[in-house]
């Protein structure tokens, strides 16, 4: 990428947080080469800035979902760190998707999911699973200007099951934005609208921690703090 050494990775202060910043920064293919190469530094860059959301995110799917065996999809899952965390929960059933061949590689390693398929949200493809697949989907940290956009949501509509969970983690700052490119509060609004589903109330959640020695500057998205848990439930009826 243009601009920067091997996305960030030489940055003198914390390489995952010039990582990081390299993703928000890209645009296109360059995205897609930048998270291609970033798998190999993805688990250690989450521990290094004390990313939250596997732990945040699990016990969200506790307090919901207390059948172990319902059926789980793990939308962009990465490397698989949260098919971990899901696993080291009890639940066992979980399936995951994500657009990079280098993070689903990763993924395979781990061996926490039933299957894995490779799918690029938004360009007009059909998701390989049948309609009311799963009992719930979880969107952990995807959504974003660069990278998916919330209209993926009308993609994983149909693959929940009425009475299943729709369950996203999303920075606040990005819940809050309200671009014509990139509104995720109104594609929650247009779903609630449809009458087909209940928004359970929001929770906070740590989204990274601040590195230890590493001072962090206002609006650095690198290690921004607030995060948000948005819970949607599917209605049997409507």
């Amino acid at each position: 990428m243009s601009g920067s050494s091997h996305l960030g990775i030489d940055d003198p202060v914390c390489p995952a947080r010039g990582r990081i910043n390299d993703i928000i920064a890209s645009r296109g293919e360059d995205t897609e080469r930048a998270y291609d190469a970033w798998a190999q530094y993805f688990d250690e860059d989450m521990i290094t800035l004390g990313y939250g959301g596997y732990d945040v995110m699990g016990k969200n799917v506790i307090k919901f979902v207390t059948n172990k065996n319902a059926k789980i999809l793990d939308v962009g899952c990465g490397t698989g760190l949260f098919g971990e965390k899901l696993r080291s929960l009890g639940y066992m059933n979980i399936f995951g998707v994500d657009a990079s061949d280098s993070f689903l590689e990763k993924s395979r390693e781990k061996g926490v999911y039933l299957e894995l398929e490779e799918h690029r949200f938004g360009n007009g493809l059909k998701l390989p699973y049948s309609d009311n697949s799963f009992d719930v989907i979880m969107a952990v940290s995807i959504l974003g200007p660069n990278t998916i956009n919330p209209t993926a949501l009308y993609e994983l509509d149909g693959l929940l099951s009425p009475g299943g969970y729709l369950m996203i983690f999303i920075r606040r700052s990005r819940l809050d934005m309200e671009r014509e490119n990139f509104n995720v509060k109104a594609v929650l609004d247009d779903l609630l609208t449809s009458g087909r589903w209940e928004r359970l109330p929001d929770s906070s959640g740590l989204y990274y921690t601040q590195p230890n020695g590493v001072p962090v500057a206002e609006g650095d998205e690198a290690v921004e703090g607030d995060g948000v848990v948005v819970t949607m439930k599917k209605l049997l009826k409507h």
